[in-house]
């Protein structure tokens, strides 16, 4: 009874015990229900509040859905009414596109016309100006026409002692050459003006042939003389007179060269008999020379000189005067000439020896046979002449061509270039310019004597050309164009009566006069 006692007490605090553990657990259920139920309607309440909020957001988007329709449609009709508007101001614009382009075209057609205008004007102004032109050309060739032969009258004007008329016609040639821009050195036009200008003087100063004129470096006309006879004088000419010193006259010497030391007034001389003077100051000092044959002319550089002989050549200290060297040739020296940088010796048997120094001197053949007695050569022109013993000229242009020129009757005695002319002198008496620069090179005579012309030179300006003939007579001769043209504007003393005027110029040209206020040259 006990044991069972125990045992129903055992199962009753069991059962008790299931029944409190059910309960606990009935109770957290109820409890988990409960707090999901209180959960499930807070869930409610906020559903139910956004449920609410739903619905008043779909009547504020009912609401802004009605706006925005409203501003659709209102968009819409501000759309079709832009639409208008745009069609119409494209159709505005194509009409402004088709106005511009009708204007670019209207523009492009005037641009065009003026175009052929400009072009038909420029046309006529070309033709105009080369009409201008072609009559400027034939009134200047013909005008030049009428100087030369203007020049060519005055010149048998003078031939038959008409030296007025001649005077006036040469006048009148140099007017219409200068005038149109004719050449000046063209053979009637300058000969006249020589002729005319009458600008030639004479003066007889030695008895024997004048072998060299040398000039000093001074303003004035300052010169020195030499012959043949022995004589060396000093000149200076003022005006039309020359006042002379002799410095040496002795008939024993025959002089054939002389210089002047421009620097200290030595002058120095050479006598074919061998004798080589100094004169400074009137102290001569006379060395005479060996072996090497007639002296023939010499070459003055500082303080050397080297004096050139038919058969050698010295060399000599100027400034203690004495003879240090000499030379022989195998060969004979006809003429010796200094136109290069070297002087060249021309011998008996058609070379030239070029010494270019005391111990060298180099041998070539000449192009052409006889004897050369003058030769120049001009290196800014590049041409080179030979004057030969029967007075031909042979010249050889700057692309080597060679051509004779024939102009002097007898020897040619010297022969001297300035640029494009060249001048020559001959035993015929008289003293030849040549142009080298025209297509037909012919001889004008600018200085005619009565004697053998032995050589010639040029002032310091050379504005005159100076010669000695075989008489003793030194020539004077301007060759300054625009010197002489002056000298013969002195001498004109009238006009041209109209009668002369249409008969040597013509009625078609307007008279004008010579002298007086409306001269003009």
């Amino acid at each position: 009874m006990k044991f069972y006692g125990k045992t129903s007490t055992l199962i009753a605090v069991g059962v008790a015990l299931i029944m409190g553990a059910g309960v606990a657990v009935v109770y957290q259920w109820y409890a988990a229900e409960q707090e999901k139920t209180q959960q499930l309607e807070e869930r409610i309440a906020i559903l139910t509040q956004q449920t609410k909020r739903s619905a008043v957001m779909q009547r504020v988007n009912e609401q802004m859905e009605e706006i925005a329709n409203q501003e659709r449609r209102i968009s819409d009709e501000q759309r079709i009414e832009a639409e208008k508007q745009t069609a119409v101001a494209e159709q505005m614009r194509r009409n402004a596109e088709e106005e511009r382009q009708n204007a670019l075209e209207a523009e492009h057609r005037a641009v065009e016309a003026s175009k052929v205008a400009q072009s038909e004007r420029v046309i006529a102004e070309q033709q105009r100006a080369k009409a201008e032109y072609q009559k400027r050309v034939a009134d200047t060739l013909s005008y030049i026409t009428l100087a030369r032969q203007l020049g060519d009258v005055s010149i048998k004007q003078s031939e038959s002692g008409n030296q007025e008329l001649s005077q006036l016609l040469a006048y009148a040639s140099q007017l219409f050459n200068t005038r149109y821009n004719g050449d000046v050195y063209t053979s009637s036009v300058y000969q006249s003006l020589v002729i005319a200008s009458q600008s030639k003087q004479q003066w007889t100063t030695h008895k024997g042939g004048i072998y060299d004129v040398a000039f000093f470096n001074d303003k004035a006309n300052h010169f020195v003389t030499c012959s043949g006879y022995g004589e060396l004088m000093k000149h200076r000419q003022t005006d039309d007179k020359i006042s002379t010193e002799v410095l040496v006259n002795n008939s024993t010497y025959d002089f054939r060269d002389t210089y002047v030391d421009r620097t200290k007034g030595i002058v120095y001389a050479i006598s074919r008999t061998g004798h080589f003077l100094i004169i400074d100051n009137h102290n001569t000092t006379e060395l005479l020379v060996n072996n090497i044959g007639a002296l023939q002319t010499m070459e003055v550089i500082g303080k050397q000189a080297l004096l050139f002989g038919e058969n050698g050549i010295a060399q000599v200290d100027t400034e203690n005067r004495a003879i240090t060297r000499t030379r022989t040739f195998s060969f004979k020296s006809v003429t010796v000439c200094f136109a290069d940088d070297y002087p060249c010796i021309f011998d008996d048997r058609g070379r030239k020896h070029i010494v270019k120094s005391f111990d060298q001197i180099e041998t070539v053949k000449l192009p052409f046979k006889g004897q050369v007695t003058a030769y120049a050569s001009n290196k800014i022109s590049n041409i080179t002449t030979y004057g030969m013993s029967d007075g031909t000229i042979y010249y050889i242009n700057p692309q080597g061509q060679m051509q004779k020129m024939v102009g002097h009757r007898s020897r040619v005695t010297k022969l001297k270039i300035i640029n494009w002319r060249i001048y020559s002198a001959s035993y015929d008496g008289r003293v030849n310019l040549w142009l080298a620069d025209q297509p037909k090179i012919e001889p004008m005579t600018i200085i005619t004597t009565n004697s053998w012309i032995l050589n010639f030179t040029f002032d310091e300006k050379k504005e005159y050309l100076w010669c000695g003939d075989q008489n003793g007579t030194l020539t004077e001769s301007l060759i300054s164009v625009p010197m002489m043209r002056q000298m013969l504007k002195k001498k004109i003393k009238r006009n041209l009566t109209r009668e002369e005027w249409y008969y040597y110029i013509g009625r078609n040209i307007p008279y004008e006069p010579f002298i007086g206020k409306e001269a003009r040259l």
